[in-house]
């Protein structure tokens, strides 16, 4: 799926959880889209959207575990 695509139903249809900083600067942005996570990768300095990533487990999100309470899914 192309990325504006992507961006358009992960922005419309998920429920923001939190934001955390990348390495470069990026404001990553975690949603819930029910069976899935995404992360919205967004450079402030060029105000561009520029990647999104999913996942299907909460694995790979423990770098979020402090910063949010984990409704039960």
């Amino acid at each position: 799926m192309p990325l504006p695509e992507h961006l358009a139903i992960v922005l419309g249809e998920g429920t923001y959880l939190t934001m955390r900083f990348g390495e470069n600067g990026d404001r990553i942005n975690l949603y819930n889209m029910i069976n899935f996570f995404a992360e919205v990768y967004y450079d402030p300095e060029i105000n561009h959207l520029h990647h999104c990533r999913t996942y299907q487990n909460t694995g790979p999100l423990e770098v979020y575990t402090d910063q949010i309470r984990w409704p039960n899914l």
